[in-house]
């Protein structure tokens, strides 16, 4: 899940940055949503590690608005109109599994920051963490599914190209 899928709402500037971010990112997009990537796998980009699991699409921000990248791939504007549809169909979702890892992770910090941290918190913590960021990746795979199947054959080998 143009803006960035990584960053803020492509969803007019309300709702999550990217993971680790405090906002929507520029062009208002949710984790993992966005136009192509600029550089290699792996990594850390400004806005936190880069994405290595499952891809659906380009990472970070709606792709399927960016000009270039949509021309690229062929995109009609009635499939963009669509595909924005979905996003805002899913952004809601996306916005609060995004706050409940923010969450997750803040209470990670706070017992590892104890003096004398309690190992079974420490574990279940890491249980809660691991859960918030499973759904949050279910989620904007769901949402990613949903996009794809707007378009056709030759656009997703377009898109394939592209990872």
């Amino acid at each position: 899940m143009g803006g960035g899928a990584n960053g803020g709402p492509p969803f007019g500037g309300q709702g999550p940055g990217g993971i680790g971010s405090n906002g929507p990112g520029p062009n208002g997009t949710v984790p993992n949503g966005g136009p192509p990537p600029s550089g290699g796998q792996g990594g850390q980009s400004a806005e936190g590690p880069t994405r290595m699991g499952l891809q659906l699409g380009p990472p970070d921000q709606k792709w399927w608005d960016d000009k270039s990248f949509a021309k690229s791939l062929k995109l009609r504007p009635e499939q963009q109109a669509r595909m924005d549809a979905i996003f805002d169909q899913n952004r809601g979702a996306l916005f609060s599994r995004l706050q409940s890892l923010k969450q997750a992770e803040s209470q990670m910090d706070e017992i590892s920051k104890s003096p004398n941290p309690d190992e079974s918190a420490l574990f279940t913590q890491i249980d809660r963490l691991a859960q918030a960021r499973a759904e949050l990746e279910k989620a904007r795979t769901h949402m990613f599914l949903q996009i794809r199947k707007e378009m056709d054959a030759d656009q997703l080998a377009r898109l394939e190209k592209h990872r």
